[in-house]
C-alpha cells in the first residue's frame, strides 16, 4: 500500500474516534428529567408501523453500543490492517464504509421520540418522526460519513482480490425474517406493543416465558431456507459437500441468533463481532458459517 492510501486511511480514523467521544458526551454527559403523566402513549394495532419500530429499536440499540464502545475505530483499523496484510483494500474498504454509513442512518433512528406534550411518543414512520429524525443528526452521524468518505478515497484505485460476497442480499433476507418473527411474536402476545420496540428488550435470560419463542425461531432457522432467503435466491450449505449441511451443523448456525438475543450486554458484544468478522474473511463468512462449516450461495433453482 502506498503513502497516499495510508494516509487516507489514518486519516478516516480520526472522525471515527470522534463520533465515539461525541457519543460519549451524550451518554454520559446529559442529565435526564423524569415526567410524570398520567398515561404512557400507545399505538396500538398491527401493521408497518409496528413491524418499523421493532425493527429499529433493536438496531438503534446495537448501533449505539458500537459508537460508544468504539467500533467505527475499530472498523477502520481492521479494514486498515487487512488491506496491508492481504492487499485486498478494494472490499475491505467497501465493506467498512458500508458498515460506517449504516451506523451513520441508524443511530438517529430511534423509535422512541417523545413529542412535545412530554407524555406520548411519536408514531414511527409519520411525517412527525421523520423531522425529529432529521434534526436527530449529529456531529456522531457527520463524522461517521466523513471516515466512510475518506476511506472509500483511499481505496479508490484498488482492485477486487477477493470476492465481494452476498452481504446485501443476507442483510435484506435477514430483515424479511426478522418481521416474520416480529409476526409470529404478536399472535401470542396481543399486538406488538409488548415487545417493547423490538426482541433485544423483549427477549432476556430472567424472563423465562419470554424464552419459549426462542425454539420457533431456531426451527425456523434451521431449515437454511427461510422465507427471507427464498426471497432473496439465497441459501445454507455445507463447506464440504455444497449441498444441505445437516442436522449438526444446521442446528449450530440456527442456535446463533436466539442465544445471542436473549443474553443481555454480552449477546449484543458477540453480535458486533459478528460484524466483524467478515471484514477479516476472504469468502466473506460470518463467524457462525465458520464454526458450523456452512457457507451461503446463490440458489439458482
Amino acid at each position: 500500500m502506498s503513502r497516499l492510501p495510508r494516509l487516507a486511511w489514518a486519516s478516516a480514523l480520526v472522525p471515527a474516534a470522534y463520533s465515539t467521544w461525541s457519543a460519549w458526551q451524550v451518554e454520559y454527559g446529559s442529565s435526564y428529567a423524569a415526567l410524570d403523566c398520567g398515561r404512557w402513549f400507545d399505538q396500538g394495532g398491527f401493521g408497518s408501523t409496528r413491524l418499523a419500530s421493532a425493527l429499529l429499536g433493536d438496531a438503534y440499540e446495537i448501533a449505539d453500543l458500537a459508537l460508544v464502545w468504539g467500533v467505527p475505530s475499530l472498523l477502520v483499523l481492521t479494514g486498515l490492517l487487512m488491506s496491508s496484510v492481504t492487499g485486498n483494500a478494494a472490499v475491505a474498504g467497501r465493506r467498512v464504509a458500508g458498515l460506517l454509513v449504516l451506523l451513520a442512518l441508524v443511530r438517529p433512528a430511534a423509535p422512541s421520540y417523545v413529542a412535545e406534550d412530554g407524555c406520548s411518543m411519536i408514531p414511527v414512520l409519520s411525517g412527525e418522526w421523520f423531522a425529529t429524525v432529521a434534526r436527530a443528526y449529529g456531529a456522531a452521524e457527520s463524522a461517521l460519513l466523513l471516515s466512510a468518505l475518506l476511506v472509500l478515497l483511499a481505496t479508490r484505485t484498488a482492485r477486487d482480490a477477493w470476492p465481494t460476497g452476498l452481504a446485501g442480499r443476507r442483510a435484506v433476507a435477514f430483515t424479511f425474517d426478522y418481521w416474520v418473527f416480529v409476526a409470529f411474536l404478536s399472535l401470542f402476545e396481543g399486538g406488538l406493543s409488548s415487545l417493547d420496540y423490538g426482541l433485544l428488550n423483549w427477549l432476556r435470560v430472567e424472563a423465562p416465558a419470554s424464552l419459549l419463542v426462542a425454539v420457533p425461531a431456531f426451527l425456523y432457522v434451521l431449515t437454511g431456507r427461510t422465507f427471507g432467503k427464498r426471497l432473496m435466491r439465497i441459501r445454507v450449505v455445507s463447506t464440504d459437500t455444497g449441498h444441505w449441511p445437516g442436522w449438526r451443523r444446521a442446528a449450530i448456525r440456527a442456535l446463533v441468533f436466539p442465544v445471542l438475543v436473549c443474553v443481555p450486554q454480552y449477546g449484543l458484544v458477540l453480535l458486533l463481532v459478528e460484524v466483524l468478522w467478515p471484514l477479516a474473511d476472504p469468502d466473506a463468512r460470518t463467524l457462525h458459517d465458520r464454526l458450523a462449516g456452512t457457507r451461503v450461495v446463490r440458489d439458482l433453482l
